[in-house]
């Protein structure tokens, strides 16, 4: 399921919890009557640091949770959630042709090219990452091997394989926006060639010859192409 997703779980307040995700601006889907991701019964932390796993892989948080997190005063509770409920928004031009989740040791895969590594406590990373490099879509760090990181509530890392395509929208506040509308094509450490397909049929085929990049698409619509190469970025198209 894509966007944020809450597990009834016997509990009646759903105008609270629309309220009060309104308020802080988060993006909410609905309601559902599956088994909620993981069961509330830590601090705000361990609440926050399993929500955000969740909401990555599409999967419901307890209601329960969101009541007893989300009403207080403080504003991280309310920040990390959108943090990576927008974060899973954006990255649906990718996501929907790319919807499996496959668990690692200590980490797991979003399709073949996206791998999230959970935090662990006390924000705690320790993740064997498969072979190659792996790009860190917020840092630019190019990472092998195993990852040992120590992290915030607001940082857990998402990470993208060499020679990879990330297509991410404009729009990271619903799920039905246009994927080819306005998308950014982020190649990741790229070799000498490479091709992305949304969702819709839209296709791109990206090239390289020595330092130039070039791409070309099917699509009629406007669309952006950024080489993320040895911690840079590259702006082509």
């Amino acid at each position: 399921m894509f966007g944020l997703w809450i597990a009834r779980d016997g509990v009646t307040d759903e105008t609270m919890v629309r309220e009060l995700l309104e308020k802080q601006l988060i993006p909410f889907e609905g309601f559902t009557d599956e088994h909620p991701a993981f069961e509330d019964s830590g601090t705000r932390e361990d609440f926050l640091r399993r929500a955000s796993s969740a909401v990555m892989q599409g999967l419901p948080l307890p209601i329960k949770g969101v009541l007893r997190h989300l009403s207080g005063q403080e504003a991280l509770p309310g920040n990390v959630l959108r943090k990576y409920v927008c974060l899973q928004l954006s990255l649906l031009p990718y996501l929907r042709q790319n919807s499996t989740v496959t668990p690692l040791e200590d980490c797991f895969l979003l399709g073949n090219d996206l791998l999230v590594a959970p935090l662990g406590e006390n924000g705690c990373i320790d993740a064997q990452l498969p072979d190659g490099t792996w790009t860190e879509l917020a840092t630019g760090e190019c990472i092998s091997g195993r990852m040992r990181r120590i992290r915030g509530l607001n940082a857990m890392p998402v990470l993208a394989r060499e020679n990879s395509v990330i297509a991410i929208g404009v729009d990271d506040c619903r799920t039905d926006a246009d994927d080819a509308d306005r998308v950014t094509l982020h190649w990741f450490q790229p070799s000498e060639a490479a091709r992305c397909v949304l969702a819709d049929g839209t296709e791109y085929h990206l090239h390289r010859d020595g330092d130039k990049f070039a791409g070309e698409s099917n699509s009629d619509k406007t669309w952006h192409l950024i080489v993320r190469q040895d911690g840079n970025e590259i702006l082509v198209k």
